[in-house]
This record gives C-alpha cells, structure tokens and sequence, in this order.
C-alpha cells in the first residue's frame, strides 16, 4: 500500500463533476448558434450535452441547415472561439 508521502500530485476532472458547467457551455454554444444564424432550442441543447465540441458545432449548423456553409478550418475557428468563451 501507498504511503501519503510517496504521492506526488493528484488530478482532478472539474468539468462537471464537482461543479454543474453545462449552463456555462450552453451560453457559450448558444452565442454561437446566434452568430451563425442558427436556431436555438431546448431539444437542440439537451442534444449538445456529452458530445464534443465539434460534433456539437456540427448540430448547431445542422439545425440552421449550415453545414455547407463553412469550411473545416471555419468550423475549427468556431468551435474555439466557444471554447475561449468558457475562458
């Protein structure tokens, strides 16, 4: 068995299990799909919960029937432009 001593750190998985983050992703998204021009509902942001952040980009313009609209670079300047929203 481990002794306290000979632990060097720990690490933690904030996102949601010490904290409820969601509604801070769902601003997030939310501005998004605004800046898009895509529709937002609550189907669409139950949908958003657990997946990643491009397959939920990927929702958000399937939803405003955009997908087409953006090439993947545009798609990843998305996705981290919500990412740095959380910031």
């Amino acid at each position: 068995m481990a002794k306290f001593s000979d632990i060097k750190g720990f690490v933690f998985d904030l996102d949601g299990v010490i904290t409820d983050t969601s509604v801070f992703h769902s601003q997030a998204w939310h501005q998004v799909a605004d800046k898009v021009g895509a529709p937002w509902s609550k189907e669409l942001e139950d949908g958003l919960k657990g997946i990643s952040r491009m397959d939920s980009l990927e929702m958000i313009l399937k939803a405003g029937n955009l997908q087409d609209k953006y090439t993947d670079d545009q798609k990843v300047a998305l996705a981290t432009e919500k990412k740095y929203k959380l910031s």
